[in-house]
């Protein structure tokens, strides 16, 4: 049997409230249409609500006393093959029952219905061609109609959750794609300088005449250490590599912000800037992961912040850069909503430069991102 459809309004207490309403409007349909006595009336009814009730749990053996209940007024009564009250009910099993099971059961349903339909057509009182084939059409219509609308369901269900995996997919893939991108800076910042370290190494000494051999030692062991660390390096942050493409590009950095900005304003926003009078020799890592920052909080504050003012501070510290950008609240709605990856690639560079990061709304409706990036030991001059 396949998975319900619908459990909210399918839940047990709907059904036994259905249940109930069945029983009463079928006793009191057979008691005042038909010959049945009290009692037989009475155990038809119980027998409709109990399919009703078997629905919730074990769906096919609730049809089948549904079935047994509408051949059983045909059996019982003299003037008719079966009162419209029990049938009624019977299609109603039908429909919930085509809401919970598969096409090949509901086939079998209809064809078992029809069967023994045709059967008591002809060998119960009052029976006839007439009954037989409205029998067999308004079950067929029921059926199929319940069957369309359990495919439908399944249908949208089944998109919202493969939108649902579709969005986490472009998450994880956001997220790879940004700390792939962070490892091809990395690798250039990094390799950079380890292979300074290893070429002044090598030609230390030579630049001290008969250097001692213990000088001569520690040099090639910080020689080979660093070509070493470089190797190793390389091959840790080329598995983050290995399927993208190499952009032989210089990494815009600190230096490009002003571009950056300009770029903005053309777009007809505002931006003030107060900046200190930043040299451009900052850390690589550092200089290339600000820009990066600015770039992407800038292009939040055009999508989701339309007409709002932006004001971008950058400070400079013996420890390091801090980041201020924000934007006012917007005139509009936007018409696009976030996901979020741009803020997860911002605190991805933070973290990976031991800095801090914090983002959200201000006070006054606007937005705000913050951003420190530490210098290291061997911080720019």
């Amino acid at each position: 049997m396949s998975a319900p459809v619908g459990p909210r309004w399918l839940a047990p207490v709907v059904l036994a409230a259905l249940a109930v309403f069945v029983f009463a409007v079928v006793d009191h349909t057979l008691l005042s249409d038909t010959d049945l006595s009290a009692r037989q009336s009475a155990i038809l009814a119980a027998a409709q609500a109990l399919a009703i009730v078997l629905q919730a749990r074990v769906p096919l053996a609730g049809w089948a006393v549904s079935l047994i209940a509408l051949t059983s007024t045909a059996a019982v009564s003299d003037e008719t093959l079966w009162a419209d009250a029990v049938f009624n009910s019977y299609l109603l099993v039908l429909a919930i029952l085509a809401l919970l099971v598969g096409w090949r059961a509901t086939v079998v349903v209809w064809v078992v219905t029809t069967a023994v339909t045709a059967v008591a057509a002809i060998a119960a009182p009052g029976g006839g061609l007439a009954e037989f084939v409205t029998s067999a059409v308004l079950t067929g219509l029921v059926l199929t109609a319940a069957a369309v609308t359990r495919a439908l369901i399944e249908s949208r269900r089944d998109a919202r959750t493969q939108r649902r995996e579709s969005e986490r997919q472009r998450e994880r893939n956001a997220l790879l794609e940004e700390r792939t991108r962070i490892a091809r800076e990395l690798h250039d910042v990094v390799a950079h300088h380890m292979s300074v370290v290893a070429v002044q190494a090598e030609a230390a000494q030579y630049r001290v005449p008969d250097p001692p051999p213990e000088l001569v030692a520690s040099l090639d062991a910080i020689r080979a250490s660093a070509a070493a660390g470089l190797g190793e390096m390389r091959r840790i942050l080329g598995v983050l590599r290995a399927d993208t493409e190499h952009d032989p590009r210089p990494q815009p950095d600190v230096a490009a912000i002003g571009e950056l900005v300009e770029s903005v304003r053309a777009a007809g926003r505002t931006v003030h800037v107060r900046r200190d009078e930043l040299d451009t020799n900052l850390p690589q890592g550092v200089s290339v992961s600000a820009y990066r920052i600015v770039q992407e909080a800038l292009s939040n504050a055009l999508r989701h912040a339309p007409g709002s003012e932006l004001t971008l501070e950058l400070a400079r510290s013996d420890t390091g850069l801090a980041i201020d950008v924000r934007n006012t609240r917007p005139n509009s709605h936007p018409t696009t909503t976030g996901t979020g990856h741009g803020l997860v690639g911002m605190r991805e560079r933070v973290a990976a430069l031991g800095g801090e990061f914090d983002a959200g709304p201000t006070p006054d409706g606007g937005y705000r991102v913050r951003a420190l990036l530490p210098f290291d030991e061997r911080r720019a001059r």
